[in-house]
């Protein structure tokens, strides 16, 4: 893992700034669906989800972290002795502190009865016609709850977002460590192949699963635009 190889300021940093981007990602989703309903009134979930994920993909996420890469370098370059790779008590530690809360995850997944959630989801089939219009948010909600729970939901944020960030460091600004020898960093340029090489199929999964989500709307509330109108 890249951030490992980062030292506990660059890591901490990164861990901001991957948050930040992150909103970042999501204001452009939500700005771009709004748009296209409120400005241009496309009413379809599914190609307004669609058009949205590919603008939050591009535009979000690969953009923003060029442009992020820029302004990280600058930092860098500034507090050359505060951020830069880690040294071996770094990596120590940091291999110390991921076996902990892997361990946090464990048990929190332990203590998460699974059974319940889909009991009640079993018991929610039962209720009248009005509840059906519920089930789709209400499924969305019990399995972003559960990742919650588990801690999946967080690792994918911090880890996913963060360790594309570490890579692009160390790639563009501190250089990569290979069999003990420190490359010197690429340049700038090169940098958008290498945030789409490392991101494209979370993207294209993203879209794919924009689409699904647009067309279950759909199929659920004809004539419905947003997951809103589900509970009107």
């Amino acid at each position: 893992m890249s951030l490992r190889e980062l030292n506990p300021p660059t890591r901490r940093r990164l861990r901001l700034h991957a948050w930040l981007l992150t909103l970042w990602c999501v204001i452009v989703g939500f700005a771009t669906s709004w748009l296209l309903l409120h400005a241009f009134g496309l009413r379809t979930p599914a190609p307004r989800y669609g058009i949205a994920a590919i603008v939050m993909y591009s535009l979000g996420l690969v953009v923003g972290a060029r442009i992020w890469l820029v302004q990280f370098s600058q930092m860098a370059q500034s507090k050359h002795a505060l951020f830069g790779p880690a040294v071996p008590a770094d990596i120590a530690a940091f291999d110390r502190d991921e076996l902990e809360r892997s361990q946090r995850g464990t048990r929190r997944a332990g203590r998460f009865n699974w059974g319940d959630m889909f009991g009640s989801f079993a018991d929610g089939l039962s209720f009248d016609d009005a509840a059906g219009l519920l089930i789709v948010p209400a499924v969305i909600v019990a399995i972003v709850g559960a990742l919650l729970v588990t801690g999946v939901v967080p690792a994918l944020f911090l880890d996913g977002v963060t360790g594309l960030l570490a890579e692009v460091a160390l790639q563009f600004v501190f250089g990569a460590l290979i069999a003990r020898r420190v490359l010197r960093p690429q340049a700038h340029d090169a940098a958008f192949l290498t945030i789409v090489g490392k991101t494209w199929l979370t993207g294209l999964l993203f879209f794919a699963a924009s689409l699904a989500l647009g067309w279950a709307l759909a199929a659920i509330n004809p004539g419905g635009a947003t997951i809103a109108d589900l509970l009107r």
